[in-house]
């Protein structure tokens, strides 16, 4: 028979294998300092979390308001300086007042989220050590990752680069309607590694700000309502140029957003270019940021009106220049090029068909 036998001194009691109250003791003691300690980080993130924020929206303010002409000392370090002084409360000092306002705002959300970033991740570090978890190595092997991922992740080390200068050299901000060679449209979102658009039609477009290779901000400090206008060439030039003009006058006297958009008198140089068709004139006007396309509209509708009562022609389309040499050099003869055969082909004084020109004559 198999005698089994145990030994006195490895045998363990029932209830041997539980902590002592000693041991518990210590473990509530560390549980307990942990604690206190990551309650004292939380109070130490929030006071950090209100500070910064104060910080910034200082730094963005007087970013904003930047040094006022008005001041008499920005004067006298403005002449000692040689700078010329413009005369206060220009269009180009208000101008320049929004631009700043709207780059103010664009740093002050960017700076607001790296902040957040940087106290999350500084709460869940603390946490992690409060549970137990080792921070150390796992900060030793974030290291090592991010060497990795400085070589994979090129792009985003890209993005965040061009984000960077993008900001410092200020190309565009938030409510700017910028043109980024894929997409076009307005700016609603500006970040550290991609910008945020919405298109005319209302596609949201996402562009990694390292894809960017040129801007073309349309609301820079001004904007410009540019029309052109294709007349017939019998018109009168003086006439068309002066009803474009008065186009602008109505529009400004009918509507009040369109008097408040105007920054100078409405330009019309004189005949742009000659068509096969057409005579081109142009109206420019400088008008407030990102209010050209509403100004335009409503010069629009005034020059229809304006050329319907002046009997000013426009442009037909198909309709080709012929000049009588042998009868009579000075006028104009017009007839429809697409359709030669109709009764607008060009006629002579006696109102028969002229006949069809010989290239060796």
């Amino acid at each position: 028979m198999l005698h089994l036998t145990t030994d006195p001194d490895t045998t363990t009691a029932p209830g041997d294998d539980l902590p002592t109250g000693e041991e518990l003791g210590e473990w509530l003691s560390d549980v307990s300092q942990n604690l206190i300690g990551f309650g004292i980080m939380l109070v130490v993130v929030l006071v950090l979390w209100f500070v910064g924020r104060a910080a910034i929206n200082g730094f963005t303010r007087a970013m904003e308001r930047g040094a006022p002409l008005t001041d008499a000392r920005a004067r006298r370090a403005l002449s000692k300086a040689r700078i010329k002084l413009p005369d206060p409360d220009t269009i180009e000092e208000r101008l320049e007042a929004e631009r700043r306002r709207q780059r103010a705002g664009t740093l002050r959300r960017v700076l607001k989220s790296a902040l957040a970033v940087v106290l999350i991740l500084l709460v869940l570090m603390t946490g992690l050590a409060v549970v137990g978890v080792p921070v150390g190595p796992m900060l030793a092997s974030a290291g090592i990752l991010g060497v990795a991922l400085g070589f994979g992740a090129q792009s985003l080390v890209k993005d965040i680069l061009s984000g960077t200068f993008m900001l410092m050299e200020d190309q565009y901000g938030v409510g700017d309607v910028v043109d980024l060679g894929e997409a076009t449209g307005a700016v609603e979102e500006v970040g550290l590694r991609c910008t945020r658009l919405r298109s005319l039609d209302g596609t949201v477009w996402y562009v990694p700000n390292g894809e960017i290779r040129r801007v073309g901000n349309m609301t820079r400090m001004w904007s410009r309502a540019m029309i052109e206008v294709r007349f017939a060439y019998d018109t009168d030039v003086e006439a068309a140029r002066q009803a474009m003009i008065d186009a602008v006058l109505a529009a400004k006297r009918e509507r009040e957003e369109v008097a408040a958009a105007l920054l100078g008198e409405p330009e019309v140089a004189g005949i742009e270019s000659l068509e096969y068709n057409a005579i081109m004139l142009r109206l420019m006007c400088q008008v407030n940021p990102a209010t050209q396309w509403d100004v335009q509209r409503e010069v629009h509708r005034q020059m229809r009106r304006l050329f319907a009562e002046r009997g000013i022609s426009l442009a037909v389309p198909g309709e080709a220049m012929m000049f009588d040499s042998k009868a009579n050099p000075d006028k104009v003869l017009l007839h429809d090029s697409a359709r030669p055969g109709s009764d607008t082909a060009p006629k002579g004084e006696d109102g028969r068909p002229l006949p069809p020109s010989n290239d060796e004559d």
